[in-house]
């Protein structure tokens, strides 16, 4: 039997969570209303009764609603006060159904309470060791493979093996990494259906089998070796992407509080449009970003442990279906 409960909360996350949550039986819950915080507000006690005739025993209630905060107290005396009640924060059990954040309802004071560059030294020093030893594992695949590389690429055409790109480091900080070009020209931060100085830019057939493997990737040992990146962490952006992408979203260069990495918690969990693995607009872009806040805020050695574990399932998964 589903536990019967109520959300309380607006906007196009509230209308994903409830829908996700009652055509999923694997849940616990199932929502029976779902009513907007003005609802709510106007006639509280109306409300209470509608819960009272519809079995309500779970209120999820996006508590930081500026319409709910002046009856926040009346909420949590419900819960803790005169139960049968369970009160759950909108923002817990969204991350908990989607493993991302509610991007569009947060608000400065969410990333104060839980966004935060500092890590512990015991997981900052860890993680470094982790990354020295596979940033020299990539040097040494990376030597291997750059005679085939280069016969590849020259028998497709002409054109640089190498590649270098600025992106953004750890507090914005300029960095230029290294990859093997993977498309016709170097991309210089558009998406793959925009133009290169008016001509068509492609992902190349070797650079298709590249891009499938991660193989590509791999010349970031430098950078990994140097401390500029790490092996898991939000990915980061060209710079010229990365500017346009910080005027058209709120929030978003607050993902470069944290080392950037090669892979990350969005790499290994949103889908993209088929034949893309990177966000190609806007909008996949902000699930992106969803993905990022959360790894940022609950980053630790197990969360960097299945981020590692699932990366290599997914790279070997492409290699074999090529």
């Amino acid at each position: 039997m589903r536990e019967r409960a109520a959300l309380i909360g607006e906007g196009p996350e509230a209308e994903e969570l409830f829908n996700e949550v009652n055509s999923n039986p694997r849940y616990r819950v199932q929502f029976v209303m779902h009513l907007k915080p003005e609802q709510l507000a106007s006639d509280f006690k109306a409300c209470l009764h509608e819960f009272s005739l519809e079995n309500v025993s779970m209120l999820v209630v996006d508590a930081d609603n500026e319409t709910l905060r002046p009856l926040l107290s009346q909420l949590y005396e419900l819960a803790f006060v005169t139960p049968p009640y369970e009160f759950v924060n909108f923002y817990t059990m969204y991350e908990e159904v989607f493993d991302r954040v509610p991007l569009s309802l947060l608000q400065y004071d969410w990333f104060s309470k839980n966004i935060s560059s500092e890590a512990s030294m015991f997981y900052a020093a860890g993680k470094r060791v982790i990354d020295i030893a596979g940033g020299l594992a990539m040097g040494l695949i990376t030597a291997i493979a750059i005679p085939f590389v280069f016969i590849a690429l020259r028998l497709e055409g002409p054109g640089p093996v190498f590649i270098t790109q600025d992106r953004l480091g750890k507090n914005g900080k300029h960095i230029h990494i290294y990859k093997f070009r993977s498309m016709r020209f170097s991309d210089a931060g558009k998406w793959k259906d925009e133009k290169h100085d008016g001509q068509e830019n492609y992902v190349t057939r070797v650079g298709a089998f590249l891009r499938t493997s991660s193989l590509d990737e791999f010349p970031q040992c430098i950078n990994i070796l140097r401390g500029e990146i790490s092996l898991i962490g939000p990915r980061n952006d060209i710079l010229g992407l990365a500017n346009r992408l910080a005027d058209a979203i709120p929030y978003y260069s607050i993902r470069y509080i944290v080392k950037p990495g090669i892979t990350g918690w969005a790499q290994i969990n949103q889908q993209y449009e088929q034949g893309n693995i990177s966000p190609q607009s806007i909008e996949e872009t902000k699930t992106r970003l969803a993905y990022d806040f959360y790894y940022i805020k609950n980053r630790s050695f197990a969360l960097d442990i299945v981020i590692a574990l699932k990366t290599v399932k997914r790279m070997l998964f492409r290699v074999s279906s090529l």
